[in-house]
């Protein structure tokens, strides 16, 4: 990456081999009179456009920016700026903007430091040095320069002049502190469960979720540049991110170690702590939360292990307790130092608004992680300030819980699929208020204390971790939930604690994978959660330093300390406010006089917007064929001939070369209690052999199928294959689960969801397995609510935002009816009659579960439940009434899905189920890119020919023509009598009669409206609605 200046139009250009980043202020400012006069006259046809826009104080904040290829771009006359590698700075990313005091300047990363490798490709780097440049103005252009030469060896007098002089200075050296931390491999705000597959590498952002970013500490100065990037092609945006035209920052902690995992392979260990700067006032201290519900000292720490073989990922939380609240010091004369008696905990807001913060905090963490198990090591002794809070604290728990408890009751009819899934998660919680003198004996050792995973062993079981299989390329184990650490400052305690946990959930996992891991593992794990506490308590509480201070000085030298202490307190309150604070408010956009910056791109735009014009010129619609079927296959793996008549039935004759099949199973294998990966997917990896190789043997297409994913939750697993011409059609495709068997705590029950888009058409698949019993119809609908609301995909996608929806599974609805008289029935083949007492038919045609969703008619016998091995209904000492548990449903956006085919296959035995399946067509909305490109390139042109091509924009000292923003949120003018906004190029506001306009307005034969007439336009008449002007003054000499 290399960077260039033009000063005279000043305009920067980042570059990269492929693509380049053009960078320019409409109205820069040159503190040379001599270039002002040589440019005056060139700036003077302008000044009119350039006075207007000024007025608009949003206006000084806008910047132009283009994306476009590096040998489009002449940049002659041109310097090349880049930071030299005899000063060992590479340009290595790009920040965004930091406009200080109107002054918008451009960040970017120049040295650093590898730290750690979350897995083999991925690599995050510690920032060591940064440098900025100002893009309106060429005043500050020799002081990145003089601040390197400063720094060297200068004076501290010379050091003060250039600190105080430079509007960047503070942010420069507050982000090369050595805490921030970045990789241009993938995005550091996320998780390795949230980035996908581990075998996977991807750039994609995830900063512009609403969770993600208040990890993403430049995200003052990159929003804008995310939502530009967002603008680009799929191709543009990979080498926008691979290149580093945007980086995201973190601020935490960072370290990987490689150690001999076996004798065959080495592990890579990794801790990663980000803190969190989304909160309103204090990110750090004794303080509470905002009204967003954001607390201080929040911090999400992952630990990954990644070998040869898998790879493991934990998250667990910290935060300060989520109510409003902050810690007083009482002073006397006597003393000014402050001791535990004289603090007390002072709720400054009423416990309603605490009530409602505390809700929005949890249901933001449950939207993201899903289940939330609070630990809570706060104080238990009433008497003291941190049991004050701790009160406080449970009194709002338990508020919440309770009001979640009523809300998860029965909804409205129909309200499920439309409701906004904050709220569905559970919450629960565990007192641990261990000592300092425990933790000090304990230490950061290999022996993990059972007095602290003891009471969490069930909700680590239930939440259990990401766990994949990089030989088998698949999922083991999902993170379903998520445990949130609490105690009073969420520093060492919280980091005790937090290492406790993490290590339980390591021997765990890997003891029901039956991996055995060296003593080496454990060593380094808390040698990695050592420093992580060292490292956050300095970031956290470096004001502390302050009290050593206090109590081996003077009553003079205490009162200045004393002074300091309170003002980082009440930084942002009162006092003045230290040079790093300001540097941290700086960063974060923070300051009373600091306004965003306003990215515009015209190129971009204005192709963007004639190509929606042109749409029908390179999109139109597709057929594509979709198999799907669910099986509870009893825990068997079956090799039976019959199978090939389950996927390519011979008695149905409709098109069977399909595009996607989508297999949902049930029982895949038996559940073992108390296993947190209770997933042995042997079964799993059977079945998915079985189906390709009957997919490979199939006579109904030449083409061959690839998996495009395959998941795992307990029981259910799901198998997705598609031709492998189709698979570069397919993007955007992620997973998503959700358990409710036990109540969440097993995965023996639940759904998994998969999420795809077909060209620009997206669709859903849903596998579930329903609570079983003949009675228990409630739990079934709580299911349905709980998967409904649960699944969810990237920027919280539901099931039913997607265009077209396949639903199918073991949902276990019944028959009401007797058991002999629904086998006659079925004798019969009276299914129309039998489908009258269905529960679910019942349940959808009240609009209770599956609204909106349809079914096709069923024309096959009960699927449920057989002797194994034979065609006999339930013989055993239950004697279970036949039922259609197996079910598939659709829902569709227009005409999206179009099933054909819902049947079952009778002769596949082995199992108390039948395989059910159906065939669709679906409709979906394709690109032709050639058409697409060459329209694109005929709109640039037509566009060059109007305003210059790009080089015009790099160049040209008068750019009114490119300033105007095709996207403007600036309003119309107000309409008027003779003008309406709405009419296009400033139309006269009048009625248009044809039969009026197109005749002589003066004359016999001029044409005037019949007064005859009738009104009311439903009354018959034969009267003509205009008449000419001599028939109307006969008509009214006759009435005279």
């Amino acid at each position: 990456m290399r960077l260039y200046l033009n000063e005279y139009p000043r305009t920067f250009v980042v570059a990269d081999s492929q693509f380049s980043l053009i960078i320019r202020h409409p109205n820069p400012q040159y503190s040379s009179h001599e270039h002002s006069h040589r440019h005056a006259h060139i700036h003077l046809e302008g000044r009119k456009a350039k006075e207007a826009r000024s007025k608009n104080k949003s206006g000084q904040n806008k910047v132009m920016v283009e994306f476009v290829r590096t040998e489009a771009l002449t940049l002659k006359g041109f310097s090349d700026i880049t930071p030299g590698r005899t000063r060992e700075k590479v340009l290595t990313g790009f920040l965004g903007f930091l406009n200080v005091k109107g002054q918008i300047f451009l960040g970017f990363i120049t040295r650093s430091t590898k730290v750690a490798s979350p897995k083999l490709g991925e690599n995050i780097h510690m920032i060591d040095s940064v440098d900025f440049f100002c893009l309106n103005s060429d005043h500050y252009d020799g002081w990145i320069n003089k601040e390197d030469e400063v720094h060297s060896g200068a004076s501290s007098e010379e050091v003060e002049s250039v600190q105080t002089g430079y509007p960047a200075g503070s942010v420069k050296r507050f982000l090369s502190s050595g805490n921030f931390y970045f990789s241009k491999n993938f995005d550091v705000t996320t998780t390795m469960q949230e980035r996908g597959s581990p075998t996977s590498s991807s750039h994609a952002f995830n900063s512009s979720d609403s969770y993600f970013s208040r990890f993403m500490w430049n995200s003052y100065m990159g929003s804008e540049l995310l939502e530009f990037r967002s603008t680009l092609s799929l191709q543009e945006r990979e080498s926008f991110d691979s290149a580093g035209f945007l980086i995201t920052i973190m601020r935490g902690y960072a370290k990987s170690v490689n150690l001999k995992f076996s004798d065959r392979e080495n592990a890579l260990v990794t801790l990663i702590s980000k803190q969190s700067c989304k909160k309103k006032g204090p990110l750090f201290g004794e303080w509470g939360c905002d009204e967003a519900g954001a607390v201080s000292n929040f911090v999400e720490s992952e630990v990954i292990i990644y070998t040869e073989s898998f790879c493991l990922s934990y998250v667990i939380l910290r935060g300060n307790v989520p109510s409003f609240w902050e810690l007083q010091s009482n002073f006397s004369k006597k003393s000014l130092l402050s001791s535990k008696k004289s603090k007390k905990v002072v709720f400054t807001r009423s416990s309603e608004a605490s009530q409602h913060a505390f809700i929005r905090h949890f249901n933001d963490l449950g939207k993201t992680y899903g289940d939330i198990h609070v630990v809570n090591c706060l104080s238990q002794d009433p008497h003291t300030y941190k049991g004050e809070l701790n009160k406080n604290f449970k009194s709002l728990l338990d508020a919440a819980i309770k009001s979640k408890d009523e809300c998860n009751g029965d909804l409205p009819d129909a309200a499920v699929m439309q409701q906004t899934p904050t709220n569905n998660y559970k919450l629960s919680y565990t007192d641990m208020p261990i000592s300092t003198s425990y933790m000090k004996k304990v230490g950061y050792s290999t022996i993990n204390p059972a007095d602290v995973v003891g009471p969490l062993n069930n909700a680590v079981i239930d939440f259990g971790a990401m766990f994949y299989d990089l030989k088998r390329y698949s999922y083991i184990g999902r993170q379903l939930g998520v445990m949130r650490v609490n105690s009073f400052d969420c520093l060492s305690k919280a980091n005790f604690v937090s290492k406790a946990i993490c290590q339980e959930v390591i021997e765990l996992a890997l003891r029901d994978m039956n991996i055995k891991a060296p003593h080496d593992l454990y060593i380094q794990h808390a040698k990695l959660w050592s420093e992580n506490d060292d490292v956050l308590k300095h970031l956290t509480l470096n004001y502390q330093a302050n009290m050593t201070k206090i109590q081996n000085s003077k009553s003079s030298a205490a009162k200045h300390s004393l002074k300091q202490q309170l003002t980082w307190k009440y930084m942002n309150v009162v006092g003045e406010v230290k040079q790093s604070d300001v540097a941290m408010l700086k960063l974060l956009g923070r300051l009373e006089d600091q306004d965003g910056v306003v990215l515009y791109n015209p190129f971009h735009q204005y192709v963007s917007l004639e190509l929606k014009k042109r749409s029908s010129e390179f999109s139109y619609s597709k057929e594509i064929k979709i198999f799907a079927s669910t099986f509870n296959v009893n825990g068997d793996v079956s090799h039976d001939d019959n199978l090939r008549e389950w996927i390519f039935p011979s008695k149905h004759d409709v098109d069977k070369d399909y595009d996607i099949i989508f297999i949902g199973f049930e029982e895949i294998i038996e559940l073992t209690a108390g296993n947190m990966m209770n997933v042995k997917s042997d079964n799993f990896i059977a079945w998915e052999k079985e189906i390709k190789k009957i997919l490979e043997e199939s006579k109904y297409t030449k083409e061959k199928y690839v998996s495009l994913w395959s998941w795992q939750m307990g029981g259910i697993a799901v198998l997705l294959f598609i031709k492998e011409s189709h698979v570069s059609n397919i993007s955007d495709i992620e997973g998503s689960v959700k358990k409710t068997g036990l109540g969440g705590m097993s995965a023996n029950k639940g759904g998994i969801g998969i999420s795809l888009t077909y060209a620009k058409t997206s669709l859903c698949f849903v596998c579930s397995h329903l609570a079983a019993g003949f009675s228990n119809i409630d739990e079934r609908h709580q299911d349905y609510k709980t998967i409904a609301k649960g699944i969810l995909f990237s920027k919280r996608k539901k099931i039913k935002d997607h265009e077209g929806v396949i639903w199918l599974g073991d949902f276990n609805y019944r028959i009401d009816l007797q058991n002999e008289h629904v086998k006659n029935l079925i004798k019969a083949g009276s299914f129309q009659k039998l489908f009258e007492y269905d529960q679910l038919n019942r349940q959808m045609a009240s609009g209770e579960s599956f609204p909106f969703f349809n079914e096709m008619e069923i024309t096959f016998p009960p699927t449920y439940k057989f002797d194994n091995n034979t065609k006999v209904y339930d013989t055993s000492e239950k004697q279970r009434i036949p039922a259609w548990t197996d079910r598939i449903l659709s829902m569709s956006k227009g005409e999206t899905l179009k099933q054909e085919v819902y049947d079952c296959e009778e002769d596949v035995i082995f199992s108390d189920h039948r395989p059910v399946y159906a065939i669709f067509k679906a409709s979906v909305a394709m690109i032709n890119e050639t058409a697409k490109k060459e329209i694109t390139h005929d709109i640039y042109e037509s566009y060059k020919k109007d305003v210059g091509d790009i080089n015009v924009l790099i160049t040209s000292s008068d750019i009114s023509q490119f300033v105007d923003d095709k996207n403007s949120d600036d309003m119309p003018p107000p309409s008027s009598d003779a003008k309406k906004w709405w009419l296009e190029k400033g139309a006269a506001a009048k009625v248009s009669i044809p039969e009026l306009e197109n005749t002589p307005p003066e004359g016999e034969n001029a044409m005037v409206i019949n007064p005859r007439f009738p009104i009311n336009p439903f009354v018959p008449t034969d009267e003509p609605e205009f008449i000419r002007k001599a028939d109307l003054l006969k008509l009214v000499e006759s009435k005279s």
